[in-house]
């Protein structure tokens, strides 16, 4: 990463509606010391990347239960670009709520994601990727200090929601497109919208098949064949994704225990 590609300004009609009002309107900027750790019974670690010298430089706190691992609040301090604002304001919005380890598997693209306008148009300028990377670095900092507390056996937490407009499109005839048009339109929206959340909980969803009914069944992978969020609001996460993309219709059948009744 070049000193040029840190502190080069970047137009700000290019960032993102709500990247802009993160940027403007930040409710995470300070700090947490000891004693704020103290009077909540948490853990505090601080994670840090980038230097002054280079242009750019976080300083990321973390509460975390101590039971868990999971970050219970998260602020910042920073010098540099405003791209650092509005990438440590998402990811925060991202992390809260999850355990350090989910909280390392966070990619610059989710944090893009937290904060576009539209699904489809990127928050950030590509020239703002370094800084995004910038958090990530910060991030893995922070996790490494939290490695001596304990982890829950199984991630219940329920997927983040997407930070896009909540805007519904339908496939057109969908009902009429064969098996194979189906399973490649879903393969798409799985791949673009849903595993890359389920991931955060070291977990996985794939087709099994279309069933003449037009359900459709699926099997997870991963941490996910042992978690009971599987059955409740990780199935609803990919469900609601689906009808908001495809088809208001969509059903889905998760195949748990790997014994499907359906053939193959």
């Amino acid at each position: 990463m070049s000193l040029k590609e840190l502190i080069d300004p970047f137009p700000w009609y290019r960032y993102s509606k709500k990247l802009r009002l993160k940027i403007l309107n930040p409710r995470n900027f300070g700090f947490f010391n000891e004693e704020d750790a103290k009077n909540r019974s948490l853990r505090r670690v601080l994670g840090e990347s980038g230097s002054i010298e280079e242009g750019n430089y976080i300083l990321f706190y973390w509460l975390l239960d101590r039971d868990d691992g999971t970050i219970v609040d998260a602020r910042y301090q920073l010098f540099g670009q405003t791209a650092l604002i509005g990438a440590l304001e998402g990811a925060i919005e991202l992390i809260v709520g999850k355990n350090y380890d989910q909280a390392s598997r966070i990619t610059s693209d989710l944090i893009d994601k937290q904060l576009r306008d539209k699904p489809k148009e990127a928050a950030f300028p590509n020239e703002t990727w370094p800084h995004l990377n910038l958090v990530l670095e910060a991030i893995d900092s922070a996790k490494e200090k939290c490695l001596d507390l304990p982890l829950p056996t199984s991630y219940s937490a329920p997927p983040i929601s997407l930070g896009g407009t909540g805007e519904k499109s339908e496939v057109p005839n969908w009902k009429e497109l064969v098996h194979e048009q189906k399973i490649a339109i879903i393969e798409k929206i799985l791949d673009e919208d849903i595993r890359p959340y389920i991931a955060l909980d070291a977990g996985g969803v794939k087709i099994v098949k279309i069933l003449d009914s037009g359900q459709i069944l699926i099997r997870y992978e991963g941490a996910c064949t042992s978690c009971y969020s599987s059955i409740g609001t990780t199935l609803s996460f990919i469900q609601q994704t689906l009808r908001n993309k495809v088809h208001p219709d969509i059903e889905l059948i998760p195949d748990v225990d790997f014994t499907s009744p359906y053939p193959a």
